[in-house]
């Protein structure tokens, strides 16, 4: 019985036959459209028959070559199909990928995580960072869970409270002493840090305080992204609005002080979202599980 022919030839055959185009088989296989068109002629000579014909240029499969072309598909299909299942039986970890906003990951998650991976040694985490205009496309970006701010109503996704808006201003100590902060209104017409996604914090604030707000914005600083209002509150640059969540070890260690009240408590929150119409993956469970007891 003849031997099988040489592996890559069949590889680029198959993939040719599919496609019925060499340049898309060499975009599959990562190689040059030339590589496609040698390998095709090494399998030919090793038949000593033509496998494809050009009629009005459209490649087609010669008429004894079809019904090779289908036999080789369903062998290379089944061999895909029989990978990903070792690959899968074989591996005993998983990889959980979380998005959510850059200071909360870094500031309320991340300190978390070690605990996580203490009890569930067999998934690794991934965090992805977004913007705060950025969506969360749970198709396209092979995202397992998010942690999204809002009211926790969207559609198609499932969410869960992992904590309430409760917002605090924060500076240094010699921030503070500075300006003499006791009240709130001695932060009226000092500098106040804010992000352009969170422009209502401020205002809010000072109406929970029932100060005025006219004067009391006039040095506003706004920025793109809350890591650098953080940064800049840190360095003694101004007054911050932020999660007391955030900033709960800074203010433990000193690096940050609450001037004055009071908290600002809305309804909005930050919720862990998963899809709904696609069933939870054990990862995604146990994270999720163990994320909402640990906060309880």
């Amino acid at each position: 019985m003849r031997s099988l022919p040489p592996l890559n030839p069949l590889m680029a055959f198959e993939a040719a036959s599919r496609h019925l185009n060499f340049t898309k088989a060499a975009r599959e296989l990562n190689v040059t459209q030339g590589a496609i068109s040698h390998q095709i002629a090494v399998l030919e000579d090793y038949f000593g028959a033509r496998l494809f014909e050009r009629k009005s240029n459209q490649l087609e499969l010669a008429p004894n070559a079809a019904a090779y072309a289908e036999a080789l598909q369903s062998a290379f299909d089944s061999m895909r199909r029989a990978t990903a299942s070792f690959c899968t039986a074989d591996s005993s970890r998983s990889t959980l990928t979380i998005k959510g906003y850059p200071l909360l990951l870094s500031r309320w998650l991340t300190p978390r995580l070690p605990a996580f991976s203490r009890q569930f040694p067999h998934i690794d985490v991934r965090l992805i960072s977004i913007s705060g205009a950025s969506l969360f496309d749970f198709e396209n970006h092979d995202i397992d869970i998010g942690i999204r701010y809002g009211s926790g109503h969207w559609r198609g996704l499932t969410s869960h409270l992992l904590f309430a808006d409760a917002l605090v201003p924060v500076c240094t100590q010699e921030l503070a002493e500075k300006y003499d902060l006791r009240a709130p209104e001695d932060l009226a017409g000092k500098p106040l840090l804010q992000t352009h996604a969170r422009a209502n914090d401020w205002p809010d604030w000072f109406r929970c305080a029932g100060v005025a707000n006219g004067s009391a914005l006039r040095e506003v600083m706004s920025f793109e992204d809350l890591g650098i209002v953080h940064r800049f509150a840190i360095e003694g640059s101004g007054i911050a609005i932020l999660q007391k969540a955030y900033v709960e070890d800074d203010i433990r260690d000193g690096r940050l002080v609450v001037p004055c009240g009071p908290v600002l408590r809305r309804e909005l929150g930050y919720h862990l979202v998963s899809p709904t119409n696609t069933g939870k993956t054990a990862k995604v469970r146990e994270f999720s599980d163990w994320l909402l007891a640990s906060i309880q």
